[in-house]
């Protein structure tokens, strides 16, 4: 992995009943990416940019193709697009209470060639870690894309 320096995100494909989730789980990959330190990431709005101006859109629903790929690292200087997909991001009813549920996955792809050089899938959803105190609950979607993102970023080697 240290050969990928600078990378980018394409905001993440939503399959979910949530219009905006693959927006929101994005910017939360993205800010787990920062945190981290592991790489040197486009800004959104730029990588974003280069991405509309390649492919015409904001998404990619079956990821880029070499070609776009090659154009869009010309634009931006990455060596590695990070992709995915949002399959659950809702709230759950469970004995009287909602609780949040996430599923995603996420791939580095290298821009030379196309490959996929990372993938992870996780899904989790939250509610109490410890029954009767109540230490480390997660009652919201954007604690748990928070917490799921973080994990994510800490799979990659």
């Amino acid at each position: 992995m240290s050969y990928y320096t600078k990378v980018g995100v394409v905001p993440f494909q939503n399959l979910s009943s949530d219009r905006l989730a693959g927006e929101k789980f994005s910017t939360e990959f993205t800010t787990a990416l920062l945190a981290a330190n592991k790489f040197e990431v486009v800004e959104q709005g730029i990588f974003v940019n280069a991405v509309v101006r390649t492919v015409g859109s904001r998404t990619v629903p079956d990821g880029l193709t070499a070609d776009q790929l090659k154009k869009v690292a010309e634009a931006t200087g990455v060596q590695g697009v990070f992709e995915g997909v949002v399959t659950q991001y809702n709230m759950s009813s469970s004995g009287g209470e909602s609780l949040p549920v996430i599923g995603v996955e996420a791939r580095l792809v290298d821009t030379e060639t196309g490959t996929i050089v990372w993938k992870a899938t996780i899904s989790e959803r939250g509610g109490p870690k410890t029954p009767i105190i109540g230490v480390g609950e997660i009652h919201t979607l954007g604690e748990l894309s928070q917490k799921l993102s973080k994990v994510l970023v800490s799979r990659i080697n």
